[in-house]
């Protein structure tokens, strides 16, 4: 499917940019009721997906087009990441209810990592650049978790009152990455970017504010150092240039109904591929009706950036 002339609709406080859609097409699909929440690729090149409505998470393999149950779990699975052994990691929890939990998913069998007692949203999450730590966007409380990888615990990374929400059951922090030594923080009530510097003992900087009236879910860095935002509510992917500029490469006429996450393919023929997830509209729905939800794949242009540092993802290259 090539993108068509349509543009989406304006969507209240946020800027798209101009209109320029991507090539694409949509790989795989889910019934009407299925909440497609975020992705992440392994070395090999599949794709894993959590429906958050299921408490599933689902694998879709490139080579052959084929989506398969990869594993269940016994509350709403939300962000992924990979770690640099292979281990799938899943935050975890239904929005707006405590305890919040992180699995860690190995050969396939999922492993109750932490619990997190007062925690109300888990969202997206990603790989420190220590090796060890998982960052977790939590977006109710105004922070940002850091789960050790080799031991069971926790602790605060980052907390500040701008990470909190605006209004009840919206999520303020929801996605997070890591680009040339700064983690980038999207708070989607606030339509706001955010980064923080990582101080030298790993620790969080002060926040600063790179784009407003943007209205991000979760996102994901091209090599360019252009960041891939999906918009959910607003029904379209958008590239942030490093120098502001912005462009909408997708929407509804695309199949970005409810976009959630974006992530790069790690296959040889699809490492210029936007893999996207999307809800089909289950919470906003598109002109008053749900689609099915989806899994994208628009061709931008660009390799997408190493999630991992270097020395820990040399398959990637």
């Amino acid at each position: 499917m090539n993108g068509t002339t349509n543009p989406p609709d304006a969507f209240p406080g946020h800027d798209g940019g101009r209109w320029a859609p991507a090539a694409g097409e949509v790989v795989a699909s889910w019934p009407q009721g299925h909440f497609a929440e975020n992705l992440a690729v392994d070395p090999a090149g599949a794709v894993y997906v959590s429906l958050h409505s299921h408490n599933r998470i689902d694998r879709f393999d490139p080579a052959t087009g084929q989506v398969e149950e990869f594993t269940r779990l016994t509350a709403p699975a939300a962000g992924l990441a990979f770690d640099a052994d292979g281990s799938l990691w899943v935050t975890a929890g239904a929005a707006g209810q405590a305890p919040g939990y992180i699995w860690r998913i190995r050969s396939g069998h999922p492993e109750l990592w932490v619990e997190i007692p007062d925690a109300l949203f888990m969202n997206g999450c990603t790989p420190h650049l220590d090796g060890r730590t998982l960052l977790v966007c939590e977006s109710v409380t105004g922070r940002i978790l850091a789960i050790d990888q080799k031991e069971k615990r926790w602790s605060v990374w980052l907390q500040d009152d701008r990470l909190r929400p605006k209004a009840p059951r919206k999520p303020g922090a929801n996605g997070i990455k890591l680009h040339d030594g700064w983690a980038w923080i999207s708070i989607t009530d606030h339509d706001l970017i955010v980064r923080s510097k990582i101080t030298a003992d790993g620790g969080a900087g002060p926040i600063e504010v790179v784009a407003e009236q943007l209205h991000a879910d979760d996102f994901a860095f091209g090599e360019s150092g252009a960041v891939y935002i999906a918009t959910h509510p607003a029904q379209t992917v958008l590239r942030l240039q490093p120098d502001g500029r912005r462009e909408t490469i997708a929407g509804p006429h695309e199949g970005a109904v409810g976009s959630t996450a974006c992530a790069f393919g790690r296959r040889a023929e699809d490492r210029k591929s936007l893999y996207v997830t999307t809800t089909g509209g289950l919470l906003y729905p598109y002109r008053g009706e749900v689609q099915d939800a989806k899994l994208l794949r628009l061709n931008v242009g660009e390799h997408g950036q190493l999630l991992l540092p270097e020395r820990h993802d040399r398959s990637d290259r």
